[in-house]
């Protein structure tokens, strides 16, 4: 975000407030420090610099989108019809072991194990069904609480809040995935700017990245014009954490811009026949020699450079090494470094089209 800096005409301090009082005094006042006058100016002027330095700059910086937060830039974003991705739950599967005949009807509540730590997490099963023969059946859920907290790993679901007669075991074979979080202001601010700098065309390559990012859950986009004859257009995305799209999300993404190819019942106009896939992934593993400033911990610098160099990656074409560094020295807590190396090497790193790099391992001596 862009630093705000007050007019010079805000800029007075309490100091200089005060003595301007002074000079503007009457004729034959007193008005030496201790003194009526200088008692009942002093605290005006004090005043005066508390509404100007804070509560007058935050009115001017909520006014501008390129400043504002919270549900002043909501307000922002309504005029020119963008809004803020809202939070979405995250889905998966449950698996439920048991007696033949076990019903286990839509509503029922699993979750994973919580600790002193960490709350346990919730999901509803959203079609109920009967275990068969094998013993087992496996059903849909969906997050009770939206957010990228739902995205868990494989056996993390253990637990039901109420008990079913028959019922052995619950478990799931798969991670759960699209929970994602209600969208973050920076990202929010980018794209009412990216609006106000480039109004909507008639289907113009940014158009269809910005019908794609419309969805809540979708993270990096690529639009590839005419990748399969005349009027085709080939949307390529990754999730909010920037991980390969789901089919779910793939779906979601598709009816929103084309659901009916060529037909322009989506945002698309008529004719554009629109393909929606995932990206395809490029890991990059990054090896190092770090030199921390005093009172930082590694894992915290470590976790900041990931984040950081995954935004350097967000949409380049080309890795550059010495673009790289420039992102790891200006990591808040690192004083120096040395010896990077991307995928083992000082070369930059080139992707084809429909490629996107993200952080992979990150090792740091």
């Amino acid at each position: 975000m862009e630093e705000f800096v007050l007019p010079d005409f805000l800029q007075e301090t309490e100091e200089e407030t005060h003595q301007k009082m002074i000079r503007m005094a009457p004729p034959n006042i007193d008005t030496a420090e201790g003194a009526l006058y200088w008692d009942h100016t002093r605290p005006t002027a004090r005043v005066k610099d508390e509404l100007v330095g804070y509560e007058l700059t935050l009115t001017l910086m909520m006014k501008f989108p390129q400043f504002a937060v919270g549900p002043f830039l909501d307000l922002h974003g309504d005029p020119v019809g963008v809004y803020r991705r809202p939070a979405v739950p995250a889905i998966g599967e449950a698996t439920f072991e048991g007696a033949l005949g076990t019903f286990i009807p839509v509503g029922t509540v699993v979750t994973t194990i919580g600790d002193d730590n960490e709350a346990s997490l919730l999901y509803e099963v959203i079609e109920s069904g009967v275990i068969d023969e094998s013993g087992l059946i496996t059903l849909q859920i969906n997050a009770v609480e939206p957010g990228s907290s739902g995205n868990v790993p494989i056996g993390s679901i253990q637990g039901i809040t109420k008990s079913i007669s028959g019922l052995t075991n619950i478990y799931n074979t798969k991670p759960t995935k699209d929970g994602a979080d209600q969208e973050d202001d920076d990202s929010f601010r980018e794209r009412i700017l990216d609006r106000h700098r480039n109004k909507p065309l008639s289907g113009a390559r940014r158009d269809y990245e910005r019908w794609a990012k419309e969805v809540p859950g979708v993270g990096d986009v690529i639009v590839i014009p005419l990748w399969n004859g005349p009027k085709t257009v080939k949307v390529l995305i990754t999730d909010s954490e920037r991980q390969l799209a789901s089919a779910e999300l793939i779906t979601a993404v598709k009816n929103h811009i084309d659901p009916v190819d060529g037909m322009g019942e989506g945002v698309a106009p008529i004719g554009a026949v629109v393909t929606v896939d995932t990206l395809t992934l490029v890991l990059v593993n990054v090896e190092m020699s770090l030199v921390l400033e005093e009172n930082y911990l590694l894992e915290d610098i470590l976790d900041s450079i990931k984040s950081n160099l995954n935004l350097y990656f967000a949409d380049r074409e080309i890795i550059k090494w010495s673009e790289a560094v420039a992102v790891i020295v200006g990591t808040e807590g690192v004083a120096d470094h040395s010896g990077l190396l991307l995928n083992g090497s000082t070369e930059n790193i080139l992707l084809n089209q429909g490629e996107r790099a993200a952080i992979g391992e990150v090792i740091a001596a």
